[in-house]
């Protein structure tokens, strides 16, 4: 496989990864053009040459991973130059760190209205979603043709267990009254987040729910409820748009705390 068709690979497959490029070589170098992919834990495929300057390029590509920014760097290959490192070549390298971080997955639990608008929004965002409801008419392809998977069940808590919830899970309660087992089943996983769309009242009835079947305080903090930013919203396209928002908002953010698990 070419190596810019594993890039594209691991953007369909939603993986967090670097692409270094070289940009411009002056002078002397191990290589004038290559290419690198650069891996959350500092595993590589292609080159960019090789020797230190690669290994420097390596560092500094997991760097921006983990601070999920893109940025150039420059190294003089000549150890008696002024912030030269330690190599004979004498030509300057600059090479493109190009990130690529992976985009929410959206679970959303509920295949109502409100779900049917979230999934447009996140067919125009190109988020990967998937649907959990426990009403076989509603959670059709017909109504998502672009999700992920679709879970039926008549156990709402069994079907939200087969959609393997992991820390890139953004979990959007919306079903018509399974709310509570919903949220106690999605708080077993150390997910990225979970929201819930529910009156004030309604909140605090299953809060004091959970909490009498074993769900702390300190994880029901961690809840979004209400849902969504606040920008006046009233129609369920609003409602969408409000809910997203508060989703695109945190991962532009400081990367968000995983949930902590509900233990038994």
């Amino acid at each position: 496989m070419l190596l810019m068709e594993k890039v594209a690979l691991l953007n369909r497959q939603n993986e967090t990864f670097a692409l270094a490029m070289i940009i411009e070589s002056k002078g002397s170098t191990p290589r004038h053009v290559g290419k690198m992919i650069v891996y959350h834990d500092g595993s590589i495929e292609g080159t960019v040459g090789g020797g230190l300057a690669e290994h420097y390029i390596i560092q500094e590509s997991v760097k921006a991973i983990q601070v999920g920014k893109s940025k150039i760097v420059e190294y003089k290959l000549n150890k008696h130059a002024k912030d030269g490192i330690q190599m004979n070549c004498g030509g300057t390298l600059r090479v493109f760190i190009e990130v690529y971080t992976s985009r929410p997955e959206l679970v959303l639990a509920g295949a109502g209205h409100l779900a049917h608008s979230l999934s447009k929004l996140a067919d125009s965002l190109e988020y990967p979603y998937c649907i959990v409801d426990d009403r076989i008419g509603y959670a059709t392809k017909e109504r998502f043709p672009n999700a992920t998977n679709l879970f039926v069940n008549e156990d709402i808590g069994e079907a939200l267990l087969a959609a393997n919830l992991n820390e890139k899970s953004y979990v959007i309660i919306v079903t018509k009254d399974r709310d509570d087992i919903v949220l106690k089943t999605a708080l077993q996983f150390p997910i990225a987040y979970v929201g819930m769309v529910a009156s004030k009242r309604k909140t605090i009835t299953i809060f004091e729910k959970l909490k009498s079947e074993g769900v702390t305080e300190e994880q029901l903090e961690q809840v979004h409820s209400p849902i969504g930013l606040e920008i006046g919203a009233e129609t369920t396209e609003e409602i969408a748009i409000s809910i997203i928002g508060e989703i695109i908002k945190l991962t532009k953010e400081t990367k968000p705390t995983k949930v902590k698990q509900l233990t038994s």
